[in-house]
């Protein structure tokens, strides 16, 4: 059960309409209709009786009502208490990459061109990220993946390239200096992401092209964290392919040697992803065009 969940609610009670609270929430009837089904089947109760002619509000869903307005009401407060009322807020999901590299410089930007926009954000992997744009939980999200989804839109709006980090260590020292291949260095103690993850597919996908099949890495550990792999490759528990703007701080301060992926130098993506049954409210499509332009520019 969430917010947005209770406000769809509230609103279908308030109108009498499932059609006029999608419009004055600004989502579509079947979000709102998704948001009513999901809180009967966590009740485990019938809410609202809809036939053709009429809607029936059950006993049980006048119970939630009067509950629910008291906690819209109490979120709504401690808004207003906190951030100011004139605030507008947008709920976005975004995955390790965009979360830390990329979304401090983005919110800094927008904050100095719309000051009156509060960000809710929620980190996750790609996977994750998306589901939570599909289920209506956040108004968009930031990946770096895309996938089939026909319910969701995403626009690519920055790059990014993949590299392998290794210790700094005399062994790895000396492969740099011999320029070793790809087929020497995937030999070596591996760290990997977790499934989910946005880099970890993009991997997969360059190993793919470059024939390397899963099982002739040397996999010592996979982790879901990036800065625990980070910190496992500056203190030489073994190497990793990870994004190259993740360990630039890594790289400026000599704590570990990069690898470019020479083979076409390898690019990947980072999506914007919102729901195509989602309809934008102003401010959240000022800053999907603010993130489109963002890295054009600098």
């Amino acid at each position: 059960m969430d917010f947005k969940q209770l406000e769809a609610f509230t609103a279908v009670v308030d109108y009498g309409s499932f059609s006029e609270a999608a419009r004055r929430l600004y989502l579509t009837q079947p979000t709102i209709s998704a948001h009513i089904r999901a809180l009967e089947n966590e009740l485990k109760v019938k809410l609202i009786i809809r036939t053709t002619k009429k809607l029936t509000i059950t006993t049980k869903g006048y119970q939630l009502y009067d509950s629910a307005v008291r906690i819209l009401h109490i979120r709504n407060n401690l808004v207003e208490d906190f951030i100011g009322s004139k605030k507008h807020i947008i709920d976005l999901s975004a995955s390790t990459i965009p979360s830390s590299y990329l979304l401090p410089e983005l919110l800094a930007g927008f904050g100095k061109v719309c000051p009156d926009v509060y960000f809710h954000s929620l980190q996750s992997d790609s996977s994750e990220a998306i589901q939570k744009v599909m289920d209506g939980s956040v108004d968009l999200g930031l990946v770096g993946q895309y996938t089939e989804q026909e319910d969701c839109c995403f626009i690519p709006f920055c790059q990014d390239s993949l590299v392998i980090a290794a210790p700094v260590t005399p062994h790895y020292l000396k492969l740099q200096e011999d320029n070793a291949s790809l087929q020497e260095l995937v030999k070596e103690p591996m760290i990997v992401r977790e499934k989910g993850s946005g880099t970890k597919k993009e991997m997969d996908y360059f190993l793919e092209e470059s024939n390397i099949s899963p099982s002739e890495l040397n996999v010592i550990a996979r982790m879901n964290d990036l800065e625990s792999i980070k910190k496992s490759i500056v203190n030489g528990l073994g190497i990793s392919i990870l994004s190259a703007r993740s360990v630039q701080d890594l790289k400026k301060t000599k704590q570990i040697l990069l690898f470019p992926l020479k083979d076409a130098e390898h690019k990947r993506n980072f999506y914007i992803v919102y729901s195509r049954n989602r309809i934008l409210k102003p401010h959240v499509r000022q800053f999907i065009q603010f993130v489109k332009s963002f890295y054009s520019v600098t």
